[in-house]
């Protein structure tokens, strides 16, 4: 029985996933980690038959326990807070100490192409999305190990009820500042990590050394999308060049985030829209206007 090892199974995207896993693919064996105490016990608690087992990235003896006896292992690493160099190579030397590993599914977040030096020390220096990523990326093409990259080259909606649900309740305003607005493309969080089920489930030499990038299938700015909350909630919600209530959202990662998308509204700009989503999943991804629907309630 093929055993898949999720990194980090209780954030946002490893937890998805992992309910991806055992649901749609209950004859795989999975193993959980967490770097938490409470976070192990609550993975025991929604996966009783699983495997549970406590890992952090920073340590090199619990990521290489956690990676004895299995097939595939699941790695996303969390924005604002993580060392991608410390991370990434004791992930690979977890790996290389792993004989039975056939296949390491990495998640990144990056324009093709883009490298670390196209991004300013500043940029570099948030640890978000693309920051990681052209940290993350060269070190594991040159590891030699067995890597598959899903590439989550959009705005993953649960953004949405993070940064602005907040203020759409008690203001019916959509406030963002106009410094972060441009047409972005959207994916849904389930999207994501149905694509990482189904690449995890497969047999790994269909995926090993490709780059699947995964895009939502239109562009949308933040009018955009107070027009679609309008239409949901059935009253009027505006667009506010705005960044007090973000401010209060994001809180000490204000600033950090604001300089993130110094690079994201620009190096983003001309991705166009892929259709992999689709070839690898067999559907289209999930509308913003959908999402926005079956939310709804968060914004009420």
């Amino acid at each position: 029985m093929t055993k898949i090892l999720i990194i980090g199974a209780t954030g946002n995207i490893g937890s998805l996933t992992a309910a991806a896993l055992a649901a749609r693919y209950p004859e795989k064996s999975l193993r959980l980690t967490s770097s938490r105490a409470s976070g192990c016990a609550q993975l025991r608690e929604q996966y009783p038959a699983a495997e549970i087992m406590c890992a952090d990235w920073y340590d090199l003896t619990s990521l290489t326990a956690a990676m004895q006896g299995v097939e595939k292992v699941f790695v996303v690493t969390p924005d604002f807070v993580t060392d991608e160099l410390v991370a990434t190579n004791n992930m690979i030397g977890a790996a290389k100490a792993a004989p039975g590993l056939l296949q390491m599914l990495r998640m990144i977040t990056m324009p093709p192409g883009l490298t670390a030096a196209d991004l300013e020390p500043e940029v570099l220096a948030t640890r978000c999305g693309a920051n990681l990523s052209v940290v993350a990326k060269p070190l594991l093409d040159a590891s030699g190990l067995p890597v598959t990259y899903i590439n989550v080259a959009s705005w993953i909606m649960f953004n949405l009820p993070w940064f602005l649900a907040e203020e759409v309740r008690a203001t019916r305003r959509l406030a963002m500042p106009a410094k972060s607005n441009t047409p972005r493309l959207w994916l849904s969080e389930a999207d994501i990590a149905e694509a990482a089920a189904k690449i995890l489930a497969d047999d790994a030499a269909l995926h090993l050394g490709k780059e699947y990038m995964i895009t939502g299938s239109r562009r949308y700015a933040f009018q955009d999308v107070a027009d679609m909350l309008s239409e949901v909630l059935g009253e009027n919600v505006s667009y506010a060049d705005d960044d007090a209530a973000f401010r209060r959202t994001m809180g000490e990662n204000f600033n950090t985030i604001m300089t993130y998308f110094k690079h994201e509204t620009r190096d983003y700009a001309h991705l166009m829209p892929t259709d992999t989503f689709r070839q690898l999943v067999g559907r289209a991804p999930v509308e913003l206007s959908d999402y926005l629907q079956t939310n709804k309630a968060m914004f009420i």
